[in-house]
C-alpha cells in the first residue's frame, strides 16, 4: 500500500496510478455506457485502500453522468430507466441484509454465476424480441440492486437486461448512461453519509473531472465509429467480471485472500 501524504491525499506514485486508470476507465465507459466503476474499482485498490477506491469511483461516476445527462436523456429509454431503478431502489437493502449473513466470497460466486449465464444466452442468440412488460423490467432492476447490496455491482444485471432488449446501441448506452447516474447517486450520498467522502476525497474527485470528461468525450468518439462492436465488447467485458468475480470468490473460499 502507497505511503500518504501529510494532507491525507495519496503519495505522487499512487496519484500516476490512478490517473492512468481513471482515463482509461472513462474512454471505455464513454463508448460502453457503463463499466467505469466495474473496471475501475479493482484497478485502484491495488494502490489504494478499498473504501477509497469505491469513494473515488462513485464521485467520478456522479460527475461523469452529470456531464453527459444531457446528450445522454435525448437518447434515453426513459421507461425502462424508471423501472429499473425503482426494482432497484426496492431490492437493495434486501442484498444488504442478505450480505449480512451471506459471506462475501459466496456472494461473489452467486454474482459470477449470474453474469456468466446472462453471457451465454445472450452470445447464442437469446433475448426478448418486443420490449417486455414493467414486471420483468422491475424485476432485472431488483435483481441489480440485490447484487448492489451483496457485492456493491449492480452493473451487469442492468447491462445484461438492456443488451436482450430490441434496441438500437444508441439507446442502449444512452439508457446506461443515465441508469448509472442513478446509482452513482444513491452510491454517492451513501459514501457521504458514513464520512467515507470528505475533503481530501472531494479535491481527487474534482481533480479527476477533466479526465473523466476528456475520456467520455474519445470514447463516445470510438462509439460513432465502432457502435456496431458495442454488444460484444459489452459482451466480453461481462465475462470478464464474471471471471474475475468469481476466482476472487473462490479464492477467498479457499484461503487465498
Amino acid at each position: 500500500m502507497p505511503e500518504y501524504l501529510l494532507s491525507g491525499l495519496p503519495s505522487p506514485g499512487a496519484l500516476a496510478i490512478i490517473t492512468l486508470i481513471v482515463a482509461l476507465c472513462a474512454v471505455f465507459r464513454g463508448f460502453t455506457g457503463f463499466g467505469f466503476a466495474i473496471i475501475a474499482v479493482p484497478l485502484m485498490s491495488l494502490a489504494l485502500p478499498p473504501i477509497l477506491a469505491v469513494a473515488l469511483a462513485a464521485g467520478l461516476q456522479l460527475l461523469g453522468g452529470l456531464l453527459d445527462f444531457r446528450s445522454a436523456a435525448r437518447e434515453c429509454h426513459w421507461p425502462s430507466v424508471r423501472q429499473l431503478a425503482a426494482g432497484s431502489v426496492l431490492a437493495s437493502p434486501l442484498g444488504t441484509l442478505m450480505l449480512a449473513w451471506l459471506p462475501a466470497d459466496a456472494a461473489r460466486l452467486v454474482l459470477a454465476g449470474a453474469c456468466g449465464i446472462a453471457v451465454l444466452a445472450l452470445g447464442s442468440g437469446h433475448g426478448f424480441r418486443s420490449m417486455p412488460g414493467r414486471g420483468t423490467t422491475v424485476a432485472a432492476g431488483a435483481l441489480s440492486g440485490l447484487f448492489n447490496g451483496l457485492a456493491a455491482m449492480p452493473g451487469p444485471p442492468a447491462v445484461a437486461y438492456y443488451l436482450a432488449l430490441p434496441m438500437t446501441p444508441v439507446q442502449v448506452r444512452a439508457s446506461l448512461l443515465v441508469f448509472f447516474l442513478f446509482s452513482a447517486l444513491l452510491s454517492t450520498a451513501s459514501l457521504l453519509a458514513i464520512g467515507a467522502i470528505g475533503r481530501a476525497e472531494a479535491l481527487l474527485i474534482l481533480a479527476g473531472t477533466p479526465l473523466m470528461l476528456g475520456g467520455s468525450r474519445i470514447g463516445a468518439a470510438m462509439f460513432r465509429r465502432l457502435g456496431g462492436a458495442h454488444r460484444r465488447i459489452s459482451l466480453l467485458t461481462l465475462a470478464v467480471v464474471a471471471f474475475l468475480t468469481a476466482a476472487r470468490g473462490l479464492a477467498g473460499m479457499l484461503g487465498g485472500n
